[in-house]
């Protein structure tokens, strides 16, 4: 069985999907029993109101409340936003870890996608208050970015700095590549359905919010200057979003190096005006040692937690698990919608659990008692032979060529993880941020950070991780090392002058 090809949204029965994620039940148990079980209908019916009635019981807010945040101290949030946080589509996130299974690792990081959720609601409200805007370079004359969005457009933000990642399935970006591979969707996916067709759009709408504004700022669907400029603030190198979960992951997981001036950040981001009739964001020159900071902090926690050879071996077991569990169960691009927008990660778990496939039940059992597979070898992406780099860089969209290399290593499916390490630095990205400078003549204008001198330090370090971080690690159970090394390097095997380096990994000398 190969995956789903993937199908467009019209493809989707929405109403279906909004029916598994209500009941758990598969999609053609319910067609069926509303087609010729009448008595089955009117069960699946019955479990329907009773969880409707559970959903419903929390009133409607009508004043203000602070929640205490373990990273940002109290946030204020308006009634309407508490509506919002007491769904049971934002609850289902208290029980969503934010970094997966990495508490295997850093046992403290068992923070959820909840509390990020509120922490960049909370750097949303902060940069309406403290960020300032200016519309003509040539004179500059900064104001306020409240003064620039009105009150919709600051419920707006709000609402999708709270809601961007309402969509995560169970242990968070864990397990997107499964879902990717399968069905074709992802977090931001599932959080736009949550938003169009369950109680969040019914909540937006009561508050005057049109849900899917929400969405399109969110998913950079707006073109408008100012909800373009929204987008940038919720999806950019350095956005809200990353600016709270690198301060929030180095909290729980005591990895100090995420630790960077993000005030200092924020209330040197200006908004400006380009040529085009844009709003950009831009940072002020003095603000390059902070930026450095934020930038160089994202990077070594990539390398020290989010590349983690123990938590990358765990999220691969999970990923591979859930990839084969849903090939097992062949659910449909309908049911992936129910199903993931459902479960929490106990769930998940269980459902592994339940499988008839036994090394998805030892997987479980390996995650649950922290059994996981060893490093057997580890070697850098550029020391192997063209063709070898570039058949394993293909698993990175192929999962049913990654299984079958897997396979093939290990002459059993399941024995053996084999994980392409090449995450997406943004170097490039990064080097084109504006940074504001005087002008030649009068006023300021925006150069690339990559264009000043001042620059060329940091874009040297980005470009030198770029060369240095990707690489391939093999895992396997300690008493195959051998075997397994040795096959891996006959089908994959390294330039002449790589195969004496010593960044491979011998089990034999650890």
């Amino acid at each position: 069985m190969t995956p789903r090809e993937v199908a467009s949204a019209d493809d989707i029965d929405f109403e279906m999907a909004h029916l598994v994620r209500l009941t758990g039940f598969r999609e053609k148990m319910i067609a069926d029993a509303r087609a010729v079980n009448r008595a089955a209908w009117h069960d699946i019916q019955d479990k329907i109101k009773r969880r409707k009635r559970l959903w419903s019981v929390e009133e409607k807010h009508t004043r203000r409340k602070a929640i205490q945040d373990p990273v940002h101290g109290a946030v204020i949030f308006e009634p309407w936003e508490l509506d919002i946080l007491s769904s049971v589509e934002m609850l289902r996130l208290r029980f969503v870890k934010q970094l997966g299974p990495a508490h295997l690792v850093y046992p403290g990081a068992t923070h959820t996608r909840f509390l990020h959720c509120i922490g960049t609601n909370f750097l949303a409200q902060k940069c309406i208050r403290v960020v300032s805007y200016c519309e003509d370079l040539d004179d500059p004359c900064f104001y306020p970015l409240s003064n620039l969005l009105n009150d919709y457009q600051q419920k707006v933000f709000r609402a999708a700095a709270l809601l961007h990642d309402v969509g995560h399935p169970p242990t968070s970006h864990t397990i997107e590549f499964a879902l990717k591979s399968w069905a074709g969707i992802d977090h931001l996916d599932l959080g736009e359905h949550l938003i169009l067709h369950s109680s969040l759009s019914d909540i937006l709408s009561e508050h005057d919010i049109e849900p899917q504004i929400v969405i399109d700022v969110f998913r950079r669907k707006a073109k408008e200057p100012v909800w373009m400029l929204l987008s940038d603030f919720l999806d950019h190198p350095l956005d809200i979003d990353k600016t709270d979960y690198l301060i929030r992951d180095a909290h729980f997981s005591g990895v100090q190096l995420g630790i960077f001036p993000a005030e200092r950040v924020m209330l040197t981001n200006r908004v400006v005006k380009d040529h085009d009739g844009r709003y950009v964001r831009a940072f002020m020159l003095k603000a390059l040692h902070s930026l450095e900071s934020l930038i160089l902090s994202r990077n070594w926690m990539f390398s020290d937690l989010y590349l983690h050879h123990a938590v990358k071996l765990a999220e691969a077991l999970t990923s591979k698990a859930t990839y084969f569990r849903i090939r097992e169960e062949d659910l449909s691009k309908t049911e992936c919608y129910g199903l993931f927008t459902r479960m929490t990660d106990a769930d998940l778990y269980r459902w592994f659990k339940d499988s008839s496939i036994r090394f998805v039940r030892d997987y479980a059992r390996r995650i649950r008692h922290r059994r996981l597979f060893k490093v057997v070898l580890a070697r850098s992406l550029s020391s192997f032979e063209p063709h070898a780099r570039k058949e394993l860089l293909a698993t990175e969209t192929n999962v049913e060529k990654l299984i079958d290399i897997e396979t093939e290593v290990a002459d059993d499916v399941g024995k053996v993880i084999v994980d392409i390490v090449n995450p997406n630095l943004g170097e490039a990205i990064l080097g084109k941020i504006p940074l504001l400078v005087a002008g030649e003549n009068s006023g300021l204008e925006t150069l690339p950070l990559d264009s000043i001198d001042e620059g060329q330090p940091l874009m040297q370090i980005l470009n030198k991780q770029k060369q240095t971080i990707p690489s391939v690690r093999v895992y396997s159970d300690p008493e195959d090392a051998t075997t397994i090394r040795k096959r891996f390097l006959r089908l994959f095997p390294a330039t002449a002058s790589a195969k004496d380096l010593r960044n491979e990994y011998d089990m034999t000398e650890a």
